[in-house]
């Protein structure tokens, strides 16, 4: 390919010469730009009174355009080969079967509100009900093992504690298809989480001001929005957020592919769980589109690379926001990475972070940007940017947190439970001094009888040793049975916590490379199991 071609293809290529790496610059507003892989990110949105960014800086250098386009090229080439290699991209088949899921879920909920109905002495051709879906599935950027989430919208008559958690419940456990349901019934968005036909779903509700729900629907309508509750507005944000998205990035197709290579990198290096402090789907996927609209027409790789450039350097006093304009809502105290949700009225996403796991984000977001910044490396390799995070060989002692129940099912509904909590558990650690790095994957220990599941959070500081455990599990169980709902729960379930080292972790938690070790026998009967969000 000619340096013309090139040029032609990426129009900065034939200045890129002239083009300085950027540190800071003026607080004005970014213009779009077209290839990334030597620019550093646009500047942010202009600072709060008060602040100010250190002086800009210039350092030119001569990039060979041809040889840019082609490592640029290789590099994406190979990234788009990666993500099949490792299964990140669901088969023809598999997209199949979630659009049955779908499908049934909405014929269930349409003879559930018609049965509600009939209670309710009110025709039931009148009354409808539907599932709509966001998230991942819906922005196309889903993976073989992603859940669905799903909102289901039903009418007047239909309300949330009896109708949905125990009418639409019974009629869901009566499907053969479902397994594994428990409920989240006092989180800030009540869900329902079950396996359908192999695929996780996390099923939400709204409650309409109507009869006749499916001809309603209408979730950009702000008229609309202000008739319903705050739990309903709250589930149904996650679909109006969707819809925005789609709206605002101005390529689908490389939107997706750079939010798949997003997640998997965050499931990789332990950030994707929004239980413990990490980043939950929305946050990640915010972010993406920020970087999508600031290059339009930028490649895979380039988009990845300003992924990190970008968020290693932002200043998070300052909001991501899609729309480009100053954030008037009020940040909550304690929110350390703000990212505006593009909906009306703007609102923050919710967020879960600590200062410990928002250290560590930044960690990783540094690291990413340093592995990937070097566009001339003939050595590199995008395993080592998606390598898992090594928990047994960075940190030498854990906390062993352990829930343990009757059945299957009361461990399913107690599991949920707990971990809605953890981050109780991760702010009173940290306010003794002890700060961790919560570990989502699930171990199951099978010398144990009873159902149960295990979590082992790596140690960052050792002065755990000074922390009485008892006092520690003592406390957290206040917050895990703050009210009769947790109560119940914890009638026939069990936590038990305990400080271990790394000679007392799971055969399961050690790759490939520790299995030569004598490893004490106790640790044979641990399995891995699925990881928590």
């Amino acid at each position: 390919m000619s340096a013309t071609t090139a040029a032609a293809y990426h129009p900065l290529l034939a200045m890129a010469s002239e083009l300085p790496i950027w540190a800071y610059s003026a607080p004005v507003a970014p213009e779009a730009q077209t290839l990334p892989v030597f620019l550093a990110p646009p500047p942010p949105p202009p600072l709060p009174a008060g602040y100010h960014l250190p002086p800009p800086f210039s350092l030119a250098f001569q990039v060979p355009s041809t040889l840019l386009f082609e490592m640029d090229s290789r590099r994406s080439h190979s990234l788009l080969q990666f993500l099949k290699d490792e299964g990140a991209v669901p088969t023809p088949e598999e997209d199949m079967t979630r659009e049955q899921v779908i499908r049934k879920l909405k014929e269930i909920v349409m003879d559930w509100a018609k049965a509600v109905g009939f209670e309710q002495r009110v025709p039931p051709r009148r009354v409808t009900a539907t599932v709509l879906t966001y998230g991942s599935y819906t922005l196309g950027a889903h993976g073989p093992e992603s859940d669905i989430d799903a909102l289901c919208v039903g009418p007047c008559i239909a309300n949330l504690p009896h109708h949905f958690f125990v009418v639409l419940r019974q009629i869901l456990q009566r499907r053969p298809e479902v397994s594994g349901l428990q409920t989240v019934e006092n989180a800030k968005v009540p869900l329902m989480r079950f396996i359908f036909s192999g695929i996780s779903v996390d099923l939400t509700y709204a409650q309409l001001h109507v009869i006749d729900a499916v001809q309603a629907i209408n979730s950009s309508s702000p008229q609309f929005l202000r008739r319903l509750d705050s739990r309903s507005l709250r589930s149904l944000s996650g679909v109006r957020v969707n819809e925005q998205i789609v709206r605002l990035v101005p390529n689908a197709e490389t939107f997706q592919v750079l939010l798949r290579c997003i997640k998997l990198w965050a499931r990789r290096r332990g950030l994707h769980c929004h239980l413990l402090g990490f980043f939950a789907g929305i946050h990640l996927a915010i972010l993406a589109a920020y970087v999508c609209q600031k290059y339009p027409n930028a490649t895979v790789n380039g988009l990845f690379t300003m992924f990190f450039e970008i968020f290693a350097n932002w200043p998070w006093q300052i909001p991501v926001d899609l729309h480009g304009q100053p954030f008037k809502c009020r940040r909550p105290d304690g929110c350390l990475m703000p990212i505006v949700m593009p909906c009306t009225p703007p609102e923050l996403c919710v967020s879960n972070m600590t200062e410990g796991t928002f250290r560590k984000i930044r960690e990783e977001l540094m690291r990413g940007y340093t592995l990937t910044k070097d566009l001339w490396r003939h050595d590199f390799e995008w395993t080592c940017l998606f390598e898992p995070f090594p928990y047994v060989t960075t940190y030498k002692y854990f906390l062993r947190i352990a829930l343990c129940a009757s059945t299957s099912e009361e461990l399913q509904d107690w599991a949920g439970w707990v971990k809605s909590r953890f981050r109780y558990l991760i702010l009173k650690l940290e306010s003794n001094g002890i700060e961790c790095d919560p570990d989502s994957s699930q171990e199951v220990d099978h010398t144990v009888i009873k159902p149960n599941i295990v979590y082992h959070w790596g140690l960052i500081s050792q002065t755990f040793t000074r922390l009485d455990i008892s006092s520690l599990k003592e406390d957290f169980m206040k917050d895990v049975i703050n009210d009769v709902y947790g109560k119940v729960k914890c009638t026939h379930s069990e936590l038990t916590m305990s400080f271990v080292g790394q000679s007392e972790l799971p055969k399961s938690m050690y790759g490939d490379s520790f299995y030569s070790w004598n490893l004490p026998m106790h640790m044979v009967g641990y399995q891995a199991a699925t990881d928590c969000c």
